[in-house]
């Protein structure tokens, strides 16, 4: 279930506003929820921010107008028709009756006396509490439930007989007022949640099948045909505006500019808590030939950058030398310049069931396209890939990441070993029969290795986020799934790890658990062992300070490392 809280739509808004104002919310539905775009979009006209915009347009406060007027004159033909406090005596006496008829049944006066006390009080609560506690022989329970079935009766046609102040003379059978007062209410809540639509544009609270069955099954059609055409409004005011794309099969997809700005949103969020110097373009503090010029200066020497003369610095240096406003080359100074290092990073992104938990995948999907919009805005000549891995792994375009999720649990048997051969298998068929949900960190580690070994870069890296310990493997064609894991799991990954070393590929981890802490290599654990290989980083951040952690630390290496 989708919990959101929603701020009232302004009338001052502007449409420009509005439509930001759409974009975020969508973004945020999308990736905190297993849901579509197409579904998020849809939920949130229901919701109704900002589709209140277009009840006008759709005819759909027209029509909520129109079902007011109706349920208020249906509910004021039913309070002046009828009469409904005669039951009320009626039913105190048939009480009595029953009362008598107990006592003559050899019921103790002690037990007489707790059921007239309880009918007293009229608390249906009270008098079942009572009937309980009481060791009323069970050839009289059925006497006692009737009382019990009356009192509840009482209070129902007390409590509406003075919130609704029925007017009329027609006296009807208990039963039916009963059946009335719930239709009743029924009418009062669907007055109530069509007012509020009216006000707010939130249709989330209409009941659809009490549209049906108080006003028919044509005005719930109709209302289903208005609510879809504002979401057509919506869908098509977004793809004229760039801000989602409807592909050949009808699929409704955020636009590369929407994914951007979601990205720089988050951008903006991380490095808000930075200090201001942190939160600029970030160079790298050695020096070499770049377009980021510094205001220190040096001797010309073969090779420098002619564009980076220091003009008047030169001029000086000749008037100091000869007196003469035109300097030779030994006059000349150039300004340093300030390089940015290359680099081609993979993020590697477990997939596994567990990744679920505590906004894990969430947070994780946020830093990515965080990530992405840094590269693009900051260091173009960066290269980014994503790949995902479960049992197996795969690449995925950034367009994918919004609505992309971890695989679903599906075995819950404690002890699991499973073996697959991949050589007798369709693509169709492992989807269909392979469990994909679980850890495979060497196939993860195998393909970013891949794709980093076809980049002609110097600086590659892998940044590994991760919340468990590996638990299947491949060995050759077969694919091993284990759980617990199996020594052979680790092994194959921490072989995968040497080769990237191998490689000069840097794996920096980001664990959002301390599973990886349990020992299985007797005094070393797995993930001293996988530090101890790959010499990179081990962060253990709370899933919440991923983004922060990442973003800053991709950053600070920019600053360290120089390539030309």
């Amino acid at each position: 279930m989708i919990t959101y809280q929603y701020s009232e739509f302004q009338p001052g808004d502007e449409s420009s506003n509005s439509e930001e104002k759409l974009m975020s919310i969508l973004s945020e539905i999308i990736l905190q929820n297993d849901i579509s775009l197409e579904e998020a979009l849809k939920y949130l006209i229901e919701k109704g921010i900002p589709a209140n915009l277009f009840l006008k347009n759709a005819g759909m406060d027209d029509l909520l107008g129109v079902y007011l007027n109706k349920l208020k004159s249906i509910k004021e033909e039913i309070l002046s028709k009828l009469k409904v406090q005669p039951h009320l005596p009626k039913i105190e006496k048939e009480n009595q009756t029953i009362i008598k008829k107990l006592s003559d049944k050899h019921l103790s006066s002690d037990q007489i006396s707790k059921i007239e006390a309880s009918l007293k009080e009229k608390n249906s609560d009270k008098f079942r509490r009572m009937k309980w506690e009481e060791n009323f022989p069970p050839n009289l329970i059925p006497k006692i439930d009737q009382i019990l079935e009356n009192l509840i009766d009482y209070s129902t046609i007390s409590e509406a007989d003075k919130k609704y102040k029925f007017t009329g003379s027609q006296i009807i059978s208990r039963k039916e007022t009963i059946l009335v007062i719930r239709s009743l209410e029924e009418l009062e809540d669907l007055i109530q949640s069509l007012s509020k639509a009216m006000i707010d544009g939130d249709l989330t609270s209409i009941d659809l099948k009490s549209i049906a069955s108080v006003l028919g099954a044509e005005s719930y059609q109709e209302f289903i045909e208005r609510r879809d055409r504002i979401y057509e409004q919506i869908k098509k005011l977004l793809e004229n505006n760039g801000k989602i794309t409807v592909d050949e099969e009808g699929d409704v997809k955020l636009s590369p500019s929407s994914l951007r700005k979601i990205g720089k949103k988050i951008l903006g969020e991380v490095f808000s808590l930075l200090k201001p110097t942190d939160s600029s373009h970030h160079p790298t503090n050695e020096t070499g030939d770049s377009e980021n010029i510094l205001s220190k200066t040096k001797p010309l020497e073969f090779g420098d950058n002619l564009a980076h003369l220091d003009y008047s610095g030169s001029i000086v240096n000749s008037m100091i030398r000869k007196k003469d406003p035109h300097p030779s080359l030994i006059d000349m100074d150039v300004f340093y310049s300030r390089g940015n290092s290359r680099s081609s990073t993979v993020i590697l992104l477990d997939m596994s069931g567990s990744m679920s938990r505590g906004q894990r995948f969430y947070n994780a999907k946020k830093v990515t396209l965080a990530l992405e919009a840094l590269i693009q805005n900051d260091y173009k000549d960066d290269k980014l890939t994503i790949v995902g891995f479960g049992s197996t792994a795969k690449v995925f375009p950034i367009r994918d990441i919004p609505t992309l999720n971890p695989y679903p649990v599906t075995i819950y048997d404690p002890h699991i070993r499973l073996k697959y051969d991949f050589s007798k298998l369709s693509k169709k068929e492992i989807e269909e029969r392979v469990p994909l949900y679980f850890t495979n960190l060497q196939k993860g580690l195998n393909l970013s290795r891949q794709i980093l070994g076809s980049a002609q870069i110097k600086n590659k890296q892998i940044l590994l986020i991760t919340d468990g310990a590996p638990t299947a493997h491949f060995d050759g064609n077969h694919l091993f799934i284990n759980y617990p894991p199996s020594p052979a799991d680790f092994e194959a990954a921490l072989n995968e790890v040497k080769i990237c070393k191998d490689e000069n590929i840097t794996i920096n981890t980001f664990l959002l658990t301390n599973e990886w802490d349990f020992n299985y290599f007797g005094e070393k654990s797995f993930i001293k062992r996988f530090a101890s290989i790959s010499e990179g980083r081990i962060f253990y951040p709370h899933p919440k300070e991923l983004n922060k952690m990442i973003l800053y630390d991709f950053v600070s290496q920019k600053k360290k490392k120089l390539s030309f």
